[in-house]
């Protein structure tokens, strides 16, 4: 699972060059807490960083159905629907990234549920070189 699945689109948002390396990453946020969200967005929002917030796993799908073609995934694995939304998403998604966000991490690097694990609660300096190093790599090589 780590990995979801996407049909790259051309989006005006950014995306990646010709060797999928990130040039303008587009991150999509799920979290089911407006005021995290909010958070997470402001905090993932760089020069060359544009988050796409989604509120739940349906507006999550509803955007990449849309168009939106994430660089990578950073979701709230604690929120009631977060596997579920995984799994909805795999289904409409290429290979992208991965970045669980969870106060229990447990096992998921272990059962492929992501590429990288950020604990609860953490620095948000924690978060941005954590999207930072997955941008980093071509697409395939994490």
């Amino acid at each position: 699972m780590g990995r979801i699945r996407t049909t790259r689109l051309l989006s005006p948002l950014g995306g990646a060059d010709a060797q999928g390396k990130c040039v303008a990453e587009i991150i999509l946020v799920i979290d089911d807490n407006p005021l995290m969200l909010a958070t997470l967005g402001e905090a993932l929002t760089t020069d060359h960083t544009i988050p796409v917030l989604a509120v739940s796993g349906a507006d999550a799908l509803q955007k990449v159905q849309r168009g939106i073609a994430p660089d990578a995934v950073v979701i709230d694995l604690d929120m009631r629907e977060g596997f579920a939304v995984l799994a909805d998403l795999e289904c409409a998604m290429e290979e992208v990234p991965v970045i669980a966000l969870s106060s229990s991490p447990g096992r998921l690097l272990e059962a492929g549920i992501a590429d990288a694990v950020v604990m609860k609660p953490f620095e948000v300096g924690q978060l941005r070189s954590c999207v930072d190093r997955t941008c980093e790599q071509p697409r395939g090589a994490l």
